[in-house]
Order: C-alpha cells, then structure tokens, then sequence
C-alpha cells in the first residue's frame, strides 16, 4: 500500500509529507526574508548611500 502511495510522486514523498515539508520551508524562507529585511534597514540607517 505504501507503495502506490509514492508511485505518484516525482519527489518519493506522500501528500502528507510534501504539505509539511512546504510548511516548514515556507516558514524557514519568510524568517529569512524578515531578517534580510531588518538588515537591509539598518545597513540604509547606517550608510543611506551603501
């Protein structure tokens, strides 16, 4: 059963599976995007020309 389960998926994972790695990573790419930003912020506060 596990078997025609993954049969689908180019990735070898379940649908479970693939919905939480996408959550995770969409977490992981919108923390790093937060902290790019703040970044960004302070590097202009700091050197508005840089």
């Amino acid at each position: 059963m596990a078997e025609s389960e993954r049969s689908g998926s180019l990735s070898g994972l379940t649908e479970r599976e693939a919905q939480e790695f996408h959550k995770y990573f969409m977490q992981g790419f919108l923390y790093f995007l937060v902290l790019t930003l703040i970044a960004h912020t302070l590097v202009w506060f700091w050197r508005p020309w840089f």
